[in-house]
């Protein structure tokens, strides 16, 4: 199970999202650290990029978060989240999501396919005889937690979700598919979440797929997006050395594209306060650069077939 974060780290912790409420396990409690960790801590894959290897141990995550004052992807950001929840008294579990995939490129609801097992990594938190969902790890999605097991719609401030539970479980409880509404009106699936609690350890083959393999978005595009009380800041950068600024705000969405990586870095800094060192390798890091393993080390073919049982 999880290594819950020390009070010290905790108190560090909540520093570093600007947090200075109570720590007491409640619902309220959960919800402004909840929203308060996406407004700090930005989604991002960059160390993949550098060759450092990403380590889901506590106090590596720690360390990285929240000494560096970096972000991290769903196994980092979900996996501290959790430990400094579990740290303040809070009753947590790891969940499993299988990130939809579609298969067109304007997909209707039956187009969508899934990922594998341990896809992504989202945490349950009971407090009372109630289950919630908590997800800092996703990128732009809900700002504050979800109540598992209703199957209604869920309105937030920046917009609606619900939980439908899955037509392929013949459970009828086990497997979610977690929801947002899109400005049509229609809903969009991001994830199907299974209720099962899984051990740290099971999201580790997954992990390392997603920071090595060809196949993996994250190898493929440098990513950093932070959430902002009116929308959201992104920066992107691809392979064949295009970069790009994009900001929402209720106003709209606007786009722009970097002359280079110099000013790239520099808004890098400015916007989220990131400013890297020399890669592992170049440094001498121990730990070097990540091996990259061939495109079927780790199958990632979309499936709507059952998941197996846990």
């Amino acid at each position: 199970m999880l290594e819950p974060l020390t009070p010290s780290q905790i108190r560090a912790y909540l520093d570093r999202i600007g947090y200075v409420g109570s720590t007491q396990p409640t619902l309220q409690t959960l919800r402004q650290i909840h929203r308060a960790h996406l407004l700090r801590v930005p989604f991002e894959n960059l160390d993949i990029h550098r060759g450092r290897a990403i380590c889901l141990e506590r106090d590596f995550l720690f360390q990285k978060i929240v000494r560096e004052r970096r972000g991290g992807f769903c196994f980092e950001l979900n996996s501290l989240l959790a430990a400094a929840l579990q740290g303040m008294g809070f009753s947590v579990h790891l969940l499993s999501g299988q990130v939809s995939r579609a298969v067109r490129a304007t997909p209707t609801e039956s187009d969508v396919r899934f990922g594998p097992e341990c896809d992504h990594l989202a945490v349950q938190v009971n407090i009372g005889d109630e289950a919630w969902l908590a997800d800092v790890g996703y990128g732009d999605a809900f700002r504050e937690p979800l109540r598992l097991g209703d199957p209604g719609v869920q309105a937030q401030a920046e917009g609606r979700y619900r939980l439908t539970p899955w037509p392929g479980d013949p459970t009828a409880c086990r497997y979610w598919l977690i929801q947002q509404e899109q400005p049509d009106r229609t809903w969009k699936t991001l994830f199907l979440l299974d209720r099962i609690p899984r051990s740290l350890q099971e999201f580790e083959p997954m992990c390392h797929f997603h920071q090595t393999s060809p196949e993996s978005m994250f190898t493929r595009l440098r990513l950093c997006t932070l959430a902002t009380p009116t929308g959201r800041v992104t920066l992107t950068a691809r392979a064949n050395g295009s970069f790009k600024w994009i900001e929402t705000t209720p106003e709209g969405r606007w786009e722009r594209p970097l002359r280079d990586e110099k000013e790239y870095e520099q808004l890098l800094a400015c916007a989220f306060g990131i400013c890297l060192p020399p890669s592992p390798a170049a440094a001498g890091d121990p730990r070097g650069k990540v091996a990259r393993p061939k495109p079927n080390d780790v199958s990632t073919e979309p499936t709507q077939i059952f998941p197996k049982q846990g």
